[in-house]
């Protein structure tokens, strides 16, 4: 692995990032100095759910899934990363292993750090301690809603949560008021985050596109009545 050469235009782009501005000058300087950068093809494997919990990962370009099954094989907890995001924050500053695997849905470019360097200077940082808190009741609060969609009875109304929650979470604005997702979103995935079958997914999105509320061609989604969406 070759230590990559941060240019100063991408450097300032990242160090003006949430994710990093609370550090100081110093410290960002000791962090860059163990930032490496990384590309992988769709498809590939960042990391196993039970691998050594040795790096964390900052996403510049793609789309990551996150993802792991129980014993079983049946029961899935599946979510994304998109670009511009650090992960993973589960376990940070205590677990010694990762708790999911983490996939390339698209091809991606990810700077990493070690994670006993990363820790230790966020540690001594009370700024940048403060904004993972935040970041992690967002992530809580966005699992408790997905919790109580799949609660509800109707497969119908549990798929059109799902595609609210991704548009929302992942939804880039389009053209002539749409939100367009611009990565790849399977029906398979659309499925499990609802708690239902592939085929039923699918005839609730055919409903949605015969009543004009959304486009789904090639695996990708585009949201025609946003606040229909937005509602949800």
């Amino acid at each position: 692995m070759q230590k990559n050469e941060v240019q100063l235009e991408e450097l300032g782009s990242i160090r003006n990032n949430q994710v990093f501005s609370g550090f100081t000058d110093d410290e960002f300087e000791k962090i860059q100095d163990h930032m490496y950068l990384r590309q992988y093809k769709k498809g590939q494997v960042l990391f196993d759910n039970g691998d050594y919990r040795n790096r964390i990962y900052f996403l510049i370009e793609g789309l990551v899934r996150v993802e792991r099954y129980d014993s079983s094989g049946t029961f899935c907890y599946l979510d994304y990363v998109k670009k511009e995001h650090l992960f993973p924050y589960g376990g940070m500053f205590f677990d010694e292993f990762y708790h999911f695997s983490a996939y390339a849905v698209t091809d991606i470019e990810v700077y990493y750090i070690p994670t006993d360097i990363f820790e230790k200077i966020s540690k001594g940082n009370t700024a940048q301690l403060l904004y993972f808190y935040q970041a992690l009741s967002t992530n809580l609060e966005s699992h408790e809603l997905k919790i109580q969609y799949c609660l509800a009875s109707s497969a119908t109304v549990r798929v059109v949560e799902t595609l609210a929650i991704l548009m929302k979470h992942l939804g880039e604005n389009y053209f002539s008021g749409t939100i367009r997702i611009p990565y790849p979103i399977t029906l398979k995935e659309i499925a499990i985050n609802s708690g239902t079958t592939r085929e039923t997914a699918s005839n609730v999105i055919k409903t949605l596109k015969k009543e004009k509320k959304l486009d789904y061609c090639q695996k990708h989604l585009i949201f025609q009545d946003v606040g229909f969406f937005l509602e949800n």
